[in-house]
């Protein structure tokens, strides 16, 4: 399946003291809908989506030096799980947050000490708690 890019600027918002700016955020998930989810809860902050359908596209998006602020990792992806694709995208690029965004790593079995995530959130996604840790990461 071909990459599928969907780029775009969302409008934006005001934050106290601070003159608007455009973050990008970088969204690899195998699934569109999810994508297109996470820009609709994402509509009231400035900032730039990208979206990568696994992680070998993302991992590629880092080496190319695109501008990425953030990246919202997918845990359960085929070919190159989350887990595997933040590791290599730290190994290029550790001042890059990553949060994972999943169910999976909401489970007791997994090890958060060990994992290279800077940060989790249950899916289904809430959208209050998605735009206070983007806030929280970049938008400080």
């Amino acid at each position: 399946m071909p990459a599928i890019d969907d780029v775009s600027e969302i409008p934006v918002v005001d934050l106290p003291g601070k003159a608007p700016v455009s973050k990008h955020i970088l969204i690899v998930d195998d699934l569109k809908v999810n994508f297109l989810l996470i820009k609709a809860m994402l509509g009231k902050i400035s900032v730039t989506l990208t979206w990568c359908e696994n992680g070998f596209l993302a991992l590629d998006h880092i080496r190319k030096r695109n501008k990425t602020d953030l990246i919202l990792m997918d845990y359960n992806m085929p070919g190159m799980d989350g887990l595997e694709a933040t590791r290599l995208i730290k190994n290029l690029a550790p001042e890059i947050p990553v949060i994972s965004l999943s169910t999976f790593t909401e489970n007791p079995l997994f090890d958060r000490k060990n994992a290279p995530f800077d940060g989790y959130i249950p899916k289904p996604v809430n959208p209050v708690l998605l735009i206070e840790l983007i806030k929280e990461k970049i938008l400080k």
